[in-house]
């Protein structure tokens, strides 16, 4: 092939020469090196797979080099770029109602030659995924996976905001502990008592309340602190050394401290109540009765630990809380009688609208019918419930909660006339209680709300003339009155405790 001697025409790079082209100014210019110029092709050589010939009417014809023969060898970066990037993977087409399935489209593939592909494109093929739609087992199970990662977080969300309360509270502490320091020495408490609160990070209003109404019950606490000696040798009392750790800490100004306790107390309660584990709401009554009740399966394991080292144990619960209700059933028929003795540690009683304690308390025991068949063949038969013993201090339960037909809890705001005094009637003897704490709890509704504890102060007597008592509202603690107590506290109260006199 003959090469002519004229000037090759000016290809379109050579035309734009000076100019700036769109993808620079877009993504920037390389460095310009310096490039050999490129030789003629000679007679018997052959032509680059990226030269044109050129056929004139007016002579031979000529060889052309095109703008890419510059980059010989090498893709167009922009090819590159995109087809790199380009989806590897397609969903498979839906099926149209009648079953048929659709025609999928032809992706769009980058303008390259398979010559010039770069090797993460080189010989791929789109890869057609059938996509099926999970069946609801399996979205069953991925929900309950998720729910037990969000569990399994939570000790470490609990430990992280421990650590942080701690971290803050041990850069205020010193200011803070002078300040209670100074107060007590002077006798002087003030309106403030946020030294006798419990902290609270996750919802533990109804633990810290209902904690804070068993610490007002002195003669319980001390029966407890004075059997140390059994239930601290015994490992599997860590109930009780878990709780007189919170009340050794009562009294504490280091918040970290409090809220170590309340936690280790709270695990050791859940090793046999596992409900309480989370960090959700709970019920403050179903706490302060799983706190009693495990309390008082430790007394057989505590006498038997006490009388291996010549000691004796008596139950704290049992001598101060637990009471024995006799209930008696009577045929009306025949007459027959059938008596039956249950200890209770809390009494429930139904609200009526507008009564007082103790006229509810006289409703519970007042006799009732009841659908029973008897021998006779009588179906009907009375009840009537009396105490046959009672406590030293009575825990009234106020049930405040109840199901609607649709099964939604809900929550009855009537208001109950709390006395200070109470009498109460019993087969062997009557007593007089006087009202010493008060759960209550705030908010019209029942699945959510919060826990506050009202009690005697504890450095104030039962007949205290200043009338003095506290207001915990977790960390909060202000000073207020009983008769305040007993005005503010009619429609939100829920549980009372009552010490009996001597």
């Amino acid at each position: 092939v003959a090469v002519s001697d004229a000037p090759a025409a000016k290809t379109s790079t050579e035309n734009r020469k000076g100019r700036t082209l769109w993808w620079h100014r877009l993504f920037g210019s390389t460095v310009n090196k310096k490039r050999s110029p490129k030789e003629p092709v000679g007679d018997g050589q052959r032509a680059g797979p990226l030269q044109s010939k050129v056929a004139s009417s007016h002579g031979p014809a000529t060889i052309t080099t095109t703008a890419g023969s510059l980059k010989t060898g090498k893709s167009r970066w922009r090819c590159r770029v995109f087809d790199c990037c380009g989806r590897k993977r397609r969903v498979a087409p839906a099926a149209d109602d009648e079953g048929r399935q659709r025609t999928p489209r032809t992706p769009h593939r980058s303008p390259v030659k398979a010559t010039d592909r770069t090797p993460c494109a080189a010989d791929e093929v789109d890869e057609v995924v059938e996509f099926k739609a999970p069946t609801d087992d399996e979205e069953e199970a991925a929900e309950k996976g998720a729910k037990k990662k969000k569990r399994d977080k939570l000790p470490i969300l609990m430990a992280l905001v421990m650590q942080t309360v701690c971290n803050t509270l041990a850069k205020q502490g010193s200011s803070c502990k002078s300040a209670v320091t100074q107060a007590i020495g002077s006798q002087s408490l003030g309106g403030q008592q946020d030294w006798l609160g419990f902290p609270n990070p996750a919802q533990m209003c109804y633990m810290n309340s209902s904690l804070q109404s068993l610490i007002t019950l002195a003669d319980f606490i001390r029966d407890v602190s004075s059997q140390e000696d059994v239930w601290s040798s015994l490992p599997e009392a860590e109930l009780m050394r878990r709780f007189m750790d919170v009340v050794w800490s009562h009294r504490s100004v280091d918040s970290c401290h409090k809220l170590q306790a309340l936690d280790m107390f709270k695990r050791a309660l859940s090793v046999q109540a596992p409900e309480f584990r989370d960090n959700y709401q709970k019920d403050a009554h179903e706490f302060l009765m799983t706190v009693l009740d495990q309390m008082r399966s430790l007394s057989p394991l505590l006498q038997e630990a006490a009388a291996s080292f010549g000691k004796s144990y008596r139950c704290p619960v049992e001598d101060h809380l637990v009471f024995k209700m006799q209930n008696t059933r009577t045929c009306k028929g025949c007459g027959a009688r059938f008596t039956q003795v249950e200890n209770f540690t809390i009494m429930s009683l139904n609200l009526v609208p507008g009564d007082s304690v103790q006229e509810l308390l006289q409703d519970s025991l007042m006799e009732t019918d009841l659908d029973f068949r008897c021998d006779c063949g009588a179906n009907t038969s009375s009840q009537q419930s009396t105490f046959a013993t009672l406590p030293k201090v009575l825990i009234l339960h106020l049930k405040r909660f109840r199901f609607t037909p649709l099964l939604q809890l809900e929550k009855l705001s009537d208001p109950v006339d709390l006395f200070r005094e109470l009498m109460v009637t019993s087969s062997q003897a009557d007593g007089w209680y006087s009202l010493v704490s008060v759960i209550s709890h705030l908010g019209a509704e029942g699945n959510r709300g919060h826990y506050v504890s009202n009690g005697v102060h504890p450095d104030a007597e039962l007949d205290d003339p200043d009338d003095r008592w506290l207001n915990y509202n977790d960390s909060n603690v202000t000073e207020t009155t009983g008769a305040s107590v007993c005005s503010l506290r009619q429609q939100t109260s829920y549980i009372l405790f009552y010490q009996r006199r001597v």
